[in-house]
């Protein structure tokens, strides 16, 4: 590389053709691939530089592995240090590459000796010593500088964002975004980690946010970024550790296996990080990382291909996620993970979002699902969790609570354990402790809009509707579209007789939903109780011609009657939800405005027979 051109900055002058740079006139001790790397951030100040683009300048004709890359501008920003406003100089812009921050000063040279800077031969010669030096050092000792020094010691939290898909084939978007969730949840295991769910960290998918600010947004003190490539039965990956206040890289490593030995490699990655960080591991938690066994290359696919298809929540796609589920099964017989996946799976189609059948024929194909992974891996968190979930919907109240604490045990980390659990807490009509468990769930996956919106549910089911509403339009706010806050909001207006606000909430989440039986027996019940008889009733026959032609829940026909104020034909339908075993019975003690159920007779022995009663 070739540069005519002095630069300064700050205290420093680049002589970049001459590859010296000065401190207050002080030579700065760098190697050359540093000094080359340093020229072409600088000449490109305020811009964004790709990493491909710094690899080839600095490595024109040798392929070199990306972590070459992050251990120079690890130097670089050790050499430099943070500039006179306490902000490194090289910024790192996350999965995309590096800008330099500070303002620059080009200074022109006259002529092609850049004699402003002159550099003897002695002065050369010493300086090529300190490089040869720093880079011995940099071999050895950036580890233990990382070990001792102290600062990583400081990471308590991290996030994972989304590893970049680097096959050069789109079709394996699929299999970046699953080895992201599988490290998300190997580093939630630690108990002195939190680690930040995958659903907050998706977000930042493509981003061109800059680490500094991804930290701040996801509350965490670093960053786990980097890349996968898949060919044939080989897949590589690169990771490296990014702390998030100052953007300065911690370790970075690469790893190449076969597609049967990528669980091993990820708990390889997960154990590095964790003794990057200093987060003390009991003997449990290693037991778990170093006992996992090669996975069937078809049956990881299938599972992958299911969890990303799980974590779309639409009907349509959690029918896919059991086929690939079931795929990986048929692959794999003894694959746990599966078993589980298919449990959640279940336990989603008989609610009432989904509601495509009842939850008397899927809860025991759930329980069955989540019982048979945890024969194969009692240590599996999501088949305990899934299995508590059957259990609270079951009413079998001491098992549901040991499950989900059994879940957090092994994965506290796990935002839907601490969730679920929180719906438990409410049930059972404890809800500060059910509103701790949720704001848990909260700080764990901070930009997930279902848990932001469960915050509000739990004050809702406590009588605090102002708090709730609060909640609800925070999320509304961010996600103007989200379905489930609008249902949510609507209730709680209703139940503050705000009836207009309330019954146009409700209208929206019908629109949204697609006319989503659960959703018009609501807005149904806020027509009742508004007065507004006759649009009642006609939500009432749009109701059975639905039922008709698809299972719609006994819950809906319950809200509408409720909101009609006809107490027999209430009971009627709660029975049938009994029946059933539908989700909301077992907030049948909570729910706001059913007053009148509760002291009836009739309530009493359904609070009875549900384990209820006090």
């Amino acid at each position: 590389m070739q540069f005519r051109d002095l630069y300064e900055f700050g205290p420093y002058r680049l002589n970049a053709s001459a590859c010296v740079l000065l401190r207050d006139g002080a030579v700065v001790p760098l190697t050359p691939k540093a000094l080359e790397i340093l020229a072409v951030l600088v000449k490109n100040n305020g811009e964004l530089v790709s990493k491909e683009e710094l690899m080839k300048a600095a490595w024109p004709d040798t392929f070199v592995e990306e972590g070459s890359l992050t251990q120079n501008i690890s130097l670089l920003r050790k050499a430099l240090g943070p500039d006179a406003d306490g902000r490194p100089y090289i910024e790192t812009m996350a999965k995309r590459g590096y800008r330099f921050a500070a303002q620059v000063r080009q200074v022109e040279s006259n002529g092609s000796k850049p004699d402003a800077v002159p550099v003897p031969g002695r002065l050369r010669r010493r300086t090529a010593v300190v490089a040869a030096l720093t880079i011995l050092a940099a071999a050895g000792g950036i580890a233990l500088y990382l070990r001792l020094g102290g600062r990583p010691s400081q990471v308590r939290s991290l996030a994972v964002l989304p590893l970049e898909n680097h096959s050069g084939d789109s079709g394996q978007d699929y299999f970046a975004d699953g080895l992201t969730e599988v490290l998300t949840g190997d580093l939630a295991k630690i108990r002195t980690l939190r680690v930040v769910s995958r659903t907050s960290a998706m977000h930042y998918k493509k981003t061109t946010k800059r680490a500094p600010e991804i930290a701040r947004e996801l509350k965490v003190d670093a960053l786990v970024e980097g890349s996968v490539a898949r060919s044939g039965d080989r897949v590589q990956v690169r990771v490296q550790l990014i702390r998030g206040s100052t953007d300065e890289h911690l370790w970075s490593e690469s790893y190449e296996r076969e597609v049967k030995d990528v669980l091993l490699l990820q708990s390889e990655v997960a154990l590095a990080i964790a003794r990057e960080i200093q987060a003390r591991l009991s003997p449990e938690e290693q037991a778990r990382f170093s006992g996992r066994r090669p996975v069937n290359r078809d049956a990881f696919d299938a599972y992958l291909r299911g969890r990303h298809s799980w974590n779309e929540r639409t009907p349509a796609a959690i029918h896919a996620a059991i086929g690939h589920f079931r795929a990986a099964i048929q692959s794999d017989p003894a694959y746990a993970p599966a078993y589980a996946g298919l449990a959640d799976c279940y336990n989603q189609l008989g609610t009432v979002i989904v509601g495509e059948r009842p939850p008397s024929e899927t809860r025991p194909m759930a329980v069955a699902a989540a019982r048979k992974a945890l024969e194969i891996d009692n240590g599996l968190a999501e088949a305990h969790a899934a299995l508590a979930y059957t259990d609270l919907y079951n009413w079998n109240w001491t098992q549901a609570e040991q499950g989900f604490r059994k879940a957090i045990e092994l994965n506290p980390s796990y935002a839907s354990a601490h969730l679920w659990y929180a719906h438990y807490l409410a049930a059972r009509g404890r809800f500060n402790e059910a509103l701790q468990e949720v704001h848990t769930a909260r700080d764990l996956d901070p930009l997930s809009p279902i848990i932001a919106t469960q915050v509000g549910w739990v004050y809702h089911k406590m009588g605090r509707q102002e708090e709730a509403i609060a909640e609800y339009r925070k999320v509304l706010e961010s996600y103007p579209e989200y379905i489930w806050a609008h249902w949510q909001i609507g209730l709680s207006l209703s139940l503050q007789s705000r009836h207009d606000q309330a019954v146009a909430a409700l209208e929206k989440a019908g629109s949204l939903s697609g006319r989503n039986p659960s959703m018009l027996g609501s807005l149904a019940w806020a027509y009742g109780r508004a007065g507004e008889r006759t649009k009642a009733l006609k939500l009432l026959e749009e109701l059975r011609e639905l039922a008709r032609r698809r299972y719609v829940s006994p819950a809906a026909f319950e809200s509408v009657f409720s909101g009609l104020g006809d107490l027999d034909r209430q009971f009627e339908y709660l029975e049938k939800s009994y029946r059933e075993r539908c989700n909301c019975m077992a907030y049948f003690a909570v729910n706001p405005g059913r007053e009148r159920v509760h002291a009836d007779p009739r309530g009493q022995e359904l609070l009875r027979r549900l384990g209820l009663s006090q």
